[in-house]
């Protein structure tokens, strides 16, 4: 029999475990939406999972995706954040609430557009064979404001002065070609 100390730390530690394994997967949703990866972002919900993000849409979480990813992108960029992450565990069942904040940017009316959104994501969790991931999502919107964007393109002297102008920044993409997917495979590669 062993003593409640240490009943209570095994049960600590794998609450701990299980946190942070549903926190992955919520800033996994965000760099799947972001970098217009579709099976990272579907890998967030299992098989028949759902997602409410009504009045835009309601239903399946592949339904979500589909209808989401030409809207995402005909965007110039989206930028989703998380925080205030909130987890409440009950054996394999979890209940999280994490703060939201998206930036989409895209053209209205031929003008350089920042919509910018706060909300909470309530999200019903399950563990199957040993894999958190959402079996439903309600996405609640807090705030929204638009804002127009001037270019910095638009200045004629440069706002921040360069060290190293003649230096290539690395690539920012929306996609596979993202410098991010490069150093995570350099990291694949050291391992073996």
């Amino acid at each position: 029999m062993s003593d409640p100390s240490t009943q209570q730390m095994t049960h600590q530690l794998q609450s701990g475990c299980a946190k942070q394994q549903i926190t992955d997967v919520i800033y996994r949703y965000c760099r799947g939406m972001d970098r217009m990866d579709r099976d990272l972002t579907l890998s967030c919900w299992h098989p028949g999972g759902t997602d409410d993000h009504a009045p835009l849409y309601a239903g399946s979480a592949t339904g979500f995706v589909d209808w989401l990813w030409p809207v995402h992108a005909a965007m110039q960029g989206t930028r989703h954040v998380v925080s205030n992450i909130q987890i409440e565990l009950s054996g394999n069942q979890a209940v999280t609430e994490s703060y939201w904040n998206v930036q989409l940017r895209l053209f209205v009316e031929e003008q350089l557009t920042d919509i910018l959104g706060a909300g909470r994501y309530v999200d019903q969790f399950e563990c199957i064979d040993d894999v958190w991931a959402i079996r439903h999502r309600t996405s609640l919107s807090d705030m929204v404001s638009v804002n127009k964007v001037t270019e910095m393109s638009s200045y004629t002297q440069p706002l921040i002065m360069p060290n190293n102008p003649e230096t290539a920044p690395r690539v920012s993409a929306r996609d596979e070609n993202d410098y991010s997917y490069e150093a995570f495979a350099l990291l694949k590669g050291l391992g073996k």
